[in-house]
Order: structure tokens, then sequence, then C-alpha cells
């Protein structure tokens, strides 16, 4: 698949010379755009907060498992290859090749909840929660809302590989693969992100 600064687009015959199809929708790209910002935000408050506290938020990130973090990382990298893979092979129309790089893209998004779902609850078990104090708010909530958009990627996924039956089907739903693919790469490039500024950095 194409990077999300790889807009080259491809070349499409028309009756005016040559044209040029850009990938997904441009709905899609406002929406990535849109929701990055939104993340810029937190964590623009989560930067501030951490200066306030800076101790608070220091025995915080001491609390995190990176082991399980960074599982979910090389987890959720391993699945923007096959999400990449997936939206190759729907570009070339090859529907089995296609399906198969969807479910091990849905099975790499259920291996993060997995994961989370552990690292919630290991939290949940030693007290802490949302109201904790301001590490575990911000921990929660970007996290829960990230959780969210894993969900959401997942759900879109589904569809994507049970809509598709035959090449012809796969031929109109390019885009809208494309589409999911880019959704997926930012639901990737957030957790690194979130990731860096929750578990690793000082």
């Amino acid at each position: 698949m194409m990077s999300a600064m790889d807009i080259g687009a491809e070349k499409a015959s028309g009756g005016e010379g040559i044209t040029y199809r850009y990938p997904a929708e441009l709905g899609v790209w406002l929406f990535v755009f849109a929701d990055m910002c939104i993340f810029a935000m937190y964590f623009a408050v989560f930067v501030w907060e951490k200066n306030l506290n800076p101790a608070m938020f220091t025995e915080g990130q001491a609390s995190l498992s990176t082991q399980l973090g960074g599982l979910n990382t090389v987890v959720l990298l391993i699945s923007s290859y096959f999400a990449a893979k997936a939206v190759h092979s729907a570009r070339l129309f090859n529907i089995e090749v296609y399906k198969r790089f969807i479910k091990l893209t849905m099975f790499c998004g259920l291996i993060f909840l997995c994961v989370k779902f552990v690292e919630y609850s290991d939290k949940f078990s030693a007290g802490f929660d949302i109201a904790t104090n301001a590490f575990y708010r911000n921990y929660f909530a970007f996290t829960g809302f990230h959780m969210l958009h894993v969900i959401f990627g997942l759900s879109f996924l589904a569809w994507l590989l049970f809509s598709v039956k035959t090449v012809e089907q796969l031929k109109e739903k390019t885009q809208a693969i494309e589409g999911a693919g880019l959704y997926w790469h930012m639901v990737d490039l957030l957790w690194v992100v979130l990731f860096s500024l929750l578990y690793l950095v000082p």
C-alpha cells in the first residue's frame, strides 16, 4: 500500500489527457486529519499536566508494564504491514490474498485488545482507576479512546471482509479498502505516540 505521505496517484486514461486518482476518498483524509488534531490537543494537555506534577507522573509511569505496551506496539506495527498488503492485493483484484491479509490484520487487532484487557485488569486489581490521580485519568482516557478507534477499525475491516465475495465487489470497494488501510495506519501511529508518552518518555 502507498504510505500516507505517498500521494503519488495512479494514472488513469482520460479524454483530456492524464488524470490522477488519490488513495481513499477525501472525506477519509479529512477525518484522519481532524482525529489527529484532537489527539494532538490531548497530548498537549498531557504534557502540560505532567509539568505541573512531574513526581506523580513519574510514579504512575513506573507502574505501567513496558513489556505489555511494547508487545502491543509490535502487534500494531505488524498489523499495519498486513493492512498494506491487503490494500495492495485489493488494487490487483486478488480477492483470496486480500481476504487473507484482512483476516491477519483483524487477528492482530484482536490480540491488541486482549493485551489491553490484561493490562486494564492488572491496574484495576492493583486499585488504580480513572479517578486515582491525574496520571491515571490521562492514561485511561487516552488508551480507552484509542481502544475505541481499534474497535471501530475492526468493525470496518469485518464489514469489508464479509461484504466482498466476488472480484466485481472488490473492484467496487477498492477506495473503501484504501480508506480502511489509511485509518488503520493512523491508529497504529497514534499508539506509537501514546506508548512513547505514557510508557517511555521520562
